[in-house]
C-alpha cells in the first residue's frame, strides 16, 4: 500500500476563467445575495405588519 501512496498524480488544468469571467461571476454573486438580503427583509417587514402592534399588548 506505501507504494500506492507515491505514485504521481496527472496534473488536472480546470477550467481557467479570464479576468472578465470572475468579475461577471463575483457581480452575479453580490446581485443574488443582494435580492436575497432584500427577500429577508420584506418578508421581516410583511410578518411584523400582519402581526400588527397588538403583539406588544398581550398577558405575561
Amino acid at each position: 500500500m506505501a507504494d500506492k501512496d507515491k505514485r504521481p498524480r496527472p496534473e488536472i488544468d480546470g477550467i481557467v476563467l479570464t479576468d472578465e469571467q470572475k468579475r461577471r461571476r463575483r457581480q452575479r454573486s453580490v446581485a443574488i445575495a443582494a435580492v436575497l438580503a432584500a427577500l429577508c427583509v420584506l418578508f421581516y417587514v410583511v410578518t411584523i405588519v400582519k402581526l400588527g402592534p397588538a403583539v406588544l399588548i398581550r398577558p405575561l
